[in-house]
């Protein structure tokens, strides 16, 4: 799983996504820029939250001090039971 896939899948969600799961915790069930059905889970920070070693020096000097950082904790492709409880889910008013 590469940081561009769970990130493709944060920006792409779609309604009921992110769910907050408490702690301060996101999850987000969605597909991959190539349509794969992935879990994530995030937390967003300040940058002050971060460690230095966590972003780049060219993601470091675009960041501004109100800016938030999606951190993922972890991520994951859906097993079949969660493919199908995520179409369920998805087709909900």
């Amino acid at each position: 799983m590469s940081p561009e896939e769970a990130e493709f899948a944060i920006d792409h969600a779609d309604a009921p996504w992110p769910e907050q799961k408490g702690n301060g915790k996101f999850v987000v069930w969605g597909p991959t820029e190539a349509g794969r059905l992935i879990q994530v889970i995030f937390v967003i920070k300040s940058p002050d939250e971060i460690e230095f070693e966590a972003l780049t020096i060219i993601e470091w000097a675009e960041l501004d001090e109100d800016d938030r950082i999606l951190y993922v904790i972890h991520a994951m492709d859906l097993t079949g039971q969660m493919k199908r409880r995520h179409k369920k889910r998805l087709r909900q008013p």
